[in-house]
């Protein structure tokens, strides 16, 4: 199961942390995307005391100590802080109490303070949290953003994925990784995909060698990171094969349990690969909005045929 460090976690900006006390349990592990407000706990019922997540204290709970007496404080604190707790967070920009501060750093348990509200920091905690803690896998095949669509373009080594990669990019479009991809699962219908971090934008061109696209392309040829939506698959034109021609045969290509329209598209001299390429990112956004070209043509065909029948009958 996936993990992250608080130390990781002080290092993300947006959370805006700043570190308190308890220096030494920066190596203290998180699993979860989930926080507990520790409110009845502080109150000295701990039935079902998620400990093992991130502890917010919030304005309710901050008040709660400030109300407290100094010998209270520390009965609480004892109490609290003897669970193996990862990290607490403080938001508001609130200062943690003295006796916090002493306990935690004893305990080897890191306390945080945020000047995010709490809201505020629950929003940016999970979507970054479930980001860090999805299921990932690599996969091989070229990334990339045509017309805000994000198209992973698989098929047998040598079909020239690379070089349809390449005029996609001369024609606007955006690359996120090429040869491998990394791809997570951040809920049970989408799936990111990133830029492996050393390959990066580099490339591979038969006869050419590795190219750097970002240096070449410039800055927005490139992304980190985009939502796979659409699998599109190059083969060799086979001839004896039945391909679709209207485009009602929905196919699927499930990655980390999570199913991502597909389409074959056979490569030959001749066929403008990158054009079809964006016309099946344009049309797939179209779909997206409800408009299915291929189901409105054959409505309107069968609709001609009744017509014709009952003028017969």
């Amino acid at each position: 199961m996936p993990r992250v460090k608080i130390s990781e976690l002080l290092e993300i900006k947006d959370l805006m942390f700043e570190l308190i006390a308890g220096k030494e349990g920066l190596k203290n592990e998180i699993d979860s995307v989930d926080i507990n407000r520790p409110g009845l706990a502080l109150v000295g019922f701990y039935d079902n005391f998620a400990y093992n997540r991130l502890q917010v204290i919030g304005k309710g709970e901050f008040a709660f100590l400030q109300k407290c007496s100094v010998d209270r404080q520390n009965q609480i604190v004892s109490e609290f802080l003897r669970f193996p707790i990862p990290a607490i967070v403080f938001t508001h920009n609130n200062e943690p109490p003295e006796c916090i501060i002493r306990e935690a750093n004893k305990n080897h348990i890191p306390i945080i303070k945020t000047a995010l509200t709490t809201h505020d920091f629950q929003l940016r905690y999970y979507s970054i949290l479930s980001e860090l803690l999805a299921e990932e896998i690599t996969v091989h095949g070229v990334l990339m953003d045509v017309f805000g669509v994000g198209v992973l373009l698989q098929g047998e080594s040598g079909i020239g994925k690379s070089e349809t990669a390449i005029e996609l990019i001369e024609r606007g479009h955006r690359l996120i990784s090429d040869d491998v991809v990394r791809i997570k699962a951040l809920s049970e219908n989408i799936l990111m995909g990133y830029t492996d971090p050393i390959i990066e934008y580099n490339m591979e061109l038969r006869g050419i060698g590795i190219i750097n696209i970002k240096n070449i392309y410039g800055v927005r040829a490139t992304k980190n990171k985009t939502q796979i939506d659409l699998v599109i698959y190059l083969e060799e034109w086979k001839n004896q094969h039945n391909y679709d021609r209207i485009g009602l045969e929905q196919q699927f290509s499930e990655i980390l349990n999570v199913q991502i329209p597909k389409i074959t598209i056979p490569v030959r001299p001749g066929r403008n690969v990158p054009i079809l390429i964006e016309t099946a990112a344009m049309n797939f956004r179209l779909k997206s909005s409800g408009y299915d070209s291929a189901k409105i043509f054959l409505d309107k065909v069968q609709k001609k045929i009744f017509s014709k029948k009952a003028d017969i009958i």
